[in-house]
């Protein structure tokens, strides 16, 4: 779009009604004005929209669409799609838990790459965490190599951490691989890497810093852990019945581009 933003971010959230002023006002000072913000409030139950409205109306680069019902991240993301203004796209945990750093490095991967996903157990990759929450980290740690093998032994997607919530697209390659996407849930990230690659999708990892501050997460681990694998053997079934083989994803692009 000429004269519009070079990059947006798409913030998906739920329940984020203490901090999400506090994040907002945090990736302005990253990125500034030129930048869009576009956040997707998830069905929130708290004061979350009206927080981020609040913020939107003294800032005309932000804005703020609501899902009517809680769908999950995957189904917030999906909205988020067809909002996006810039030819750059940043997804990204509302919690800001990766830095400034980790967002320009993917925005400088999308220079040679079509795609770059964040990745916390690339070599390069840190944590900072307080020492009371080691036990935490540890915990995440495991359940997410268990999880990615898990997912590696049923969907070819070709990368180590497919739930590494920072990802950064071209607007074009967004809108090649959106048409395929069903899940509504968080495993609509091992979803989007399998169609990229079926695709052909010029793909990068990069290492981040993550920051953990506390334990609160959106992704309780039994219960999303539960919902998560049970959409992961989903996916697997309708690759085998051949949804995403690639000449149907292909015409679903182009139908969407008609």
């Amino acid at each position: 779009m000429s004269g519009g933003p070079r990059v947006s971010f798409v913030l998906p959230c739920f329940n984020d009604g203490p901090r999400i002023a506090s994040s907002l006002a945090t990736l302005d000072s990253w990125f500034g004005a030129g930048a869009e913000i576009l956040l997707i409030d998830d069905g929130s139950t708290d004061d979350t929209f009206e927080q981020a409205e609040r913020y939107a109306a003294r800032h005309s680069h932000v804005r703020v669409h609501r899902v009517a019902r809680h769908r999950g991240k995957g189904g917030a993301i999906r909205a988020a799609i067809p909002l996006v203004q810039a030819g750059l796209v940043v997804l990204m945990d509302s919690d800001l838990a990766f830095d400034r750093e980790s967002v320009q490095r993917v925005l400088d991967g999308l220079a040679d790459s079509e795609m770059v996903v964040g990745n916390r157990r690339h070599d390069g990759s840190y944590y900072s965490v307080p020492v009371h929450l080691f036990g935490f980290l540890y915990r995440r740690h495991l359940v997410g190599l268990l999880f990615n093998a898990f997912v590696r032994s049923l969907v070819p997607v070709g990368v180590r951490d497919t739930q590494c919530g920072l990802k950064g697209f071209r607007r074009t390659c967004l809108d090649q691989i959106a048409p395929a996407l069903s899940v509504e849930g968080f495993a609509l990230d091992v979803e989007m890497l399998l169609v990229a690659r079926v695709l052909g999708v010029r793909l990068a990892e990069v290492p981040v810093h993550v920051r953990y501050e506390s334990a609160k997460s959106s992704v309780k681990l039994l219960l999303s852990g539960w919902a998560m694998s049970s959409d992961i053997v989903k996916i697997a079934v309708r690759r085998a019945r051949g949804m995403y083989a690639p000449a149907r994803l292909r015409a679903l692009a182009a139908a969407r581009r008609r």
